[in-house]
C-alpha cells in the first residue's frame, strides 16, 4: 500500500506562493492537456467553427449597420458595390458565404438532431462534422463563382 503524505498548514500555504510555471517545469511535463500534442476530434472543431461563424456574421451585421449609421442612408450598399467591383471580390464572396452556409447548415443539422435523437452516436456525429465541413466548402465555392 502507498503511504499518504500529510501535509502542515504552513507547507501548504507554501506551496500556494510558488508560481505554477515554476512547479511544472521541476516536475518536467506539461500541462495537461497540452494543446501542441492534443488533436481536437472533428466534432469539437465543427462546434467551435460554429460558434466563431455565429460570432463572425454578427460582427458583420453589426459592422454594416455601423457604416450605415456613420455613413448615412446608401453607404453600406456603395461599400459593398465598391468591394464587388474590385479584385478581392472572389475572396470577400468566399468569406461571407462560408460563415452563412456553414452556420446555416449546423442549424439546419441540430434541428434535425432534435427531431431524431437516434443518429446522436459517436460515428454518425463525426461523419454529419465531416458532411458539414465539405458541403459547407463546396456550396460555397459554387456562391463565390456566381
Amino acid at each position: 500500500a502507498r503511504s499518504m503524505t500529510v501535509l502542515s498548514k504552513n507547507s501548504g500555504e507554501e506551496f500556494k506562493k510558488q508560481n505554477y510555471n515554476d512547479r511544472m517545469k521541476k516536475t518536467g511535463r506539461p500541462v495537461s492537456p497540452h494543446v501542441t500534442i492534443y488533436a481536437f476530434p472533428i466534432t469539437a472543431l465543427s462546434s467551435i467553427t460554429n460558434r466563431a461563424t455565429g460570432m463572425g456574421l454578427s460582427f458583420g451585421a453589426v459592422g454594416l449597420g455601423a457604416v450605415e449609421l456613420i455613413g448615412g442612408p446608401g453607404s453600406a450598399m456603395v461599400l459593398m458595390q465598391g468591394i464587388g467591383a474590385s479584385a478581392i471580390a472572389p475572396l470577400a464572396k468566399f468569406f461571407v458565404a462560408f460563415p452563412t452556409t456553414y452556420h446555416y447548415l449546423g442549424g439546419v443539422r441540430h434541428l434535425l438532431w432534435d427531431k431524431t435523437p437516434d443518429y446522436l452516436t459517436n460515428p454518425d456525429v463525426e461523419k454529419a462534422s465531416y458532411a458539414l465541413f465539405g458541403t459547407s466548402a463546396l456550396i460555397s465555392v459554387g456562391i463565390t463563382f456566381l
